[in-house]
């Protein structure tokens, strides 16, 4: 494993029979079974995988190569000042699709994700810290994660948000050395997620990161809690993945 003209010569059939290709899961490792491996593959740049749902199309792709880079707002972006497990609903000051709704409003939430809540602008469990794997029907939904995790600004770090308007336009929230409930501030998290307004791309962006108290989920999830992707998190947290980009 590793090497783009292996790849190249695998043949992918999902089993239509058994599951829909929108339920299709794949999963490549390396000889001796190690998720990680396939994940470093990932980031290199030698894979992407795509789906097509009916709501728009996407892919998942994770090159460090097309990611943009970490663009620190730790210093110039909007502070959101919240106690643990809470969350505050924040002006994006430009429209973002995401399963074909248009939202200018988000929900930032101090456990690592963002969410455009409800049909009735409203976000049911937005102070949820734990994280469950995409998709589930059980609020918060229409959620974007980077990060969800156990994570506590009170105990030190911050978490901002900003507008940056540079070609393309987006939207960045980061989370900077936001530590892990209980660590005595010592697990602290740097992440952000960017949305992108003309492509509706979304990117996860990764800066150091301490995590021990049981993992976290990443991916994002439609407003049923019933469409999804779940990202696997381990080249995430052991830093060999910087980004993750859906577009």
């Amino acid at each position: 494993a590793g090497s783009p003209d292996k790849l190249a010569r695998l043949k992918i059939v999902p089993d239509t029979k058994k599951y829909s290709p929108y339920d299709t899961i794949v999963k490549f490792r390396d000889g001796a079974g190690s998720d990680d491996t396939i994940w470093q593959i990932f980031a290199s740049g030698a894979f992407k995988t795509s789906w097509d749902a009916s709501w728009h199309k996407k892919c998942l792709s994770v090159p460090t190569s097309t990611c943009g880079v970490f663009q620190d707002i730790s210093t110039d972006g909007n502070v959101v000042v919240l106690p643990d497990d809470e969350s505050e609903e924040v002006p994006m000051n430009n429209t973002f699709t995401f399963f074909g709704i248009d939202y200018t409003n988000v929900f930032v939430s101090t456990a690592g994700y963002v969410s455009f809540g409800d049909e009735d602008g409203d976000c049911p469990n937005c102070d949820d810290f734990r994280g469950e794997p995409f998709p589930d029907p059980v609020t918060p939904n229409n959620v974007i994660a980077p990060l969800w995790n156990d994570i506590n600004p009170e105990d030190g770090g911050n978490i901002t948000y900003k507008y940056v308007m540079n070609m393309p336009d987006k939207f960045i929230t980061q989370w900077t050395e936001v530590p892990e409930y209980e660590s005595d501030g010592n697990n602290t998290n740097t992440f952000q997620v960017a949305l992108y307004f003309d492509s509706g791309c979304i990117e996860f962006r990764y800066g150091s990161l301490i995590v021990l108290n049981g993992g976290a989920t990443a991916g994002v999830e439609n407003i049923n809690g019933t469409v999804g992707v779940n990202i696997p998190t381990a080249g995430i947290i052991d830093g060999n993945i910087t980004c993750v980009r859906l577009c």
